[in-house]
């Protein structure tokens, strides 16, 4: 039997909120994107994906709030996204 009175309490820990470049890079990897694909899905340069991902620039407002969307339901966005560029 473990002892947990020794345990930390990860309910009371700081955490950071993840940043757009952060949301971009877990959700390209979950949907196992390169950097092109994910770019010409966004319908952005891939020099802009990298330089986010990259934290050399920040995306706009309207750029953040398409990031949330897509982090909230990457498969949805994706194939919404796919259908949009399709018509």
């Amino acid at each position: 039997m473990v002892d947990d009175a020794d345990s930390r309490d990860w309910t009371e820990a700081k955490t950071r909120a993840l940043d757009a470049a952060a949301k971009l890079k877990l959700v390209r990897g979950l949907l196992e994107m390169s950097q092109g694909d994910f770019s010409t899905l966004l319908g952005i340069p891939v020099a802009t994906l990298q330089n986010w991902e990259q934290r050399r620039t920040e995306p706009d407002a309207v750029a953040r709030t398409l990031i949330d969307l897509i982090y909230d339901d990457p498969k949805e966005m994706r194939a919404r996204m796919l259908r949009r560029n399709a018509a």
